[in-house]
């Protein structure tokens, strides 16, 4: 298996997953939490303040996650209009044109359409064809900010992890962002196959960002900020295929068996690589400020750039850690 993955690609689920999903009614109690903190609960008081949190936006928010079901091909998404425009990564909703099946959360199986789609962004676009429950309206939640995230702030990933299962309601998993980009969110939420296309949300149950690929790890991840899609928006909505753009390139070959952490350079060519700096030998840490695991780590986030781009690439040589920044070249 290649990676990075589309989220949507199954794995096992119970593993690496807890159910948020199945909380109860909220008593409040003690302090509450403050949705922008980016601190770890150092008392008991406040981890139950961050539990109750938690609940409250899951059950705000699993009402408009949906399962999706595209050609031979699942994820999820959310609804965030009463006229049915659900979000999802543009590797689930596939061409604009496709008949979709959209699968509330009680598992009920609805008809829906594809719409636009940016590959190079992987920002979705489907609309719901049937009627919504509420004189034909359907619930819906705010399409967030995400320019404002912080480092460290507490989110919430919901999605349908392994595929739709029809006795189990949409999965929860808490994380932090790791880093918040123009065109590129970064999580420790734990995600697996199915969750591509689910949403991620803020601790006051706005979307900010759709669940896109998964890197070396299944804490590692990749989505596509809110704000990406609300430059979109009319775009997408009337059914166009964003155009892909030149591909960003490192210039270099990288190390195919490595096993420790880190992407080792064994090639660097004339190119973007050499004019920052960068020599065969060289191990990459830390690329565009997301700790990397594998070459793979910069493979997806090189799909998210253009060329032109400057890019921070902290490496490993022998026993020094050194600082470039790399002006990525166009293939």
């Amino acid at each position: 298996m290649t990676l990075p993955r589309p989220a949507r690609r199954f794995a096992p689920v119970w593993a690496v997953v807890f159910a948020f999903a199945a909380a109860g009614p909220v008593v409040a109690a003690g302090p509450k939490w403050d949705t922008v903190r980016t601190t770890a609960p150092a008392t008991l008081e406040e981890l139950k303040a961050l539990q109750d949190r938690v609940k409250e936006v899951v059950k705000k928010c699993s009402p408009a996650t949906v399962g999706l079901f595209v050609g031979m091909g699942a994820g999820s998404g959310v609804i965030v209009s009463e006229d049915g425009l659900v979000l999802t990564a543009a590797h689930v909703s596939g061409d604009p044109g496709k008949t979709c099946t959209v699968v509330l959360p009680d598992g009920k199986r609805v008809k829906g359409k594809s719409l636009g789609r940016d590959e190079r962004l992987d920002s979705g676009m489907i609309r719901i064809t049937d009627p919504g429950p509420d004189d034909g309206k359907w619930p819906y939640l705010p399409l967030g900010k995400s320019a404002g995230l912080k480092k460290g702030q507490w989110v919430v990933a919901l999605g349908h992890p392994g595929g739709f299962a029809t006795d189990r309601p949409p999965v929860a998993r808490l994380g932090q962002v790791q880093a918040a980009r123009t065109d590129t969110l970064l999580t420790n939420c734990t995600l697996v196959g199915g969750d591509s296309g689910g949403p991620l949300f803020d601790l006051d149950g706005n979307v900010i960002g759709i669940h896109s690929q998964i890197a070396f790890k299944l804490d590692n991840n990749i989505h596509v900020p809110a704000d990406t899609f609300q430059t979109q928006w009319e775009q997408l909505a009337a059914g166009e295929a964003i155009g892909k753009p030149a591909q960003a390139v490192l210039g270099v070959v990288f190390d195919k068996d490595r096993a420790e952490p880190g992407a080792r350079l064994d090639e660097v060519d004339d190119g973007p690589g050499t004019k920052a700096g960068l020599e065969v030998g060289d191990v990459i840490v830390r690329f565009d400020g997301a700790e990397v695991e594998t070459a793979d780590t910069i493979r997806a986030l090189l799909r998210k750039k253009k060329p032109g781009d400057k890019v921070e690439v902290v490496v490993k040589r022998g026993e020094e850690t050194l600082t470039k920044t790399v002006t990525l070249g166009k293939r």
